[in-house]
């Protein structure tokens, strides 16, 4: 710290003395720092927190990203199968229409036959509906909410 020379020279003493100062200064700044437990787990409490806050929101814009990719999956295979359904409804109907005209035209038989085919269709679309219930429920409940919504601007004007 001090030589021969610097014993003799009061200046480089005294800057000795503070740069010594400082140098302890730091020292019991960094002792106190440590000794200082309230602001040590402030400190951790908030590092905590910002790290769950973060990890809160990636996960919840992880499930929005695949809720709204599966609600479309569904929204989309759902309207193919009431695609399928309305089909199938379209050509049992069809299939009734012409059983009815042949019936008309031909009493007994026919008839007979054209209620067997509708009765057949009917089940058909039943088994399929039950099979597969999703789709025609979706419908259902799209047309429900169609219905009360329209409804409820017709009463608002």
């Amino acid at each position: 710290m001090s030589t021969a020379n610097a014993a003799n020279d009061p200046d480089k003493t005294r800057q000795d003395i503070q740069h010594t100062r400082a140098e302890l200064g730091d020292t019991v700044a960094a002792l106190a720092a440590k000794t200082d437990v309230k602001t040590r787990l402030h400190t951790k409490a908030t590092t905590t927190a910002g790290g769950l806050r973060q990890r809160l929101t990636t996960v919840s814009q992880s499930v929005r990203t695949s809720a709204a990719q599966r609600f479309a999956t569904v929204r989309q295979n759902t309207s193919q199968r009431a695609a399928v359904a309305k089909q199938k409804s379209l050509q049992a109907v069809a299939r009734v229409r012409a059983s009815a005209a042949a019936g008309t035209q031909a009493p007994g038989k026919a008839g007979s036959a054209a209620i067997t085919s509708a009765r057949a269709a009917t089940a058909k679309v039943g088994a399929a509906v039950r099979a597969k219930p999703v789709p025609v429920v979706t419908a259902a409940g799209a047309a429900a909410v169609i219905t009360v919504v329209a409804y409820g601007r017709r009463r608002t004007r």
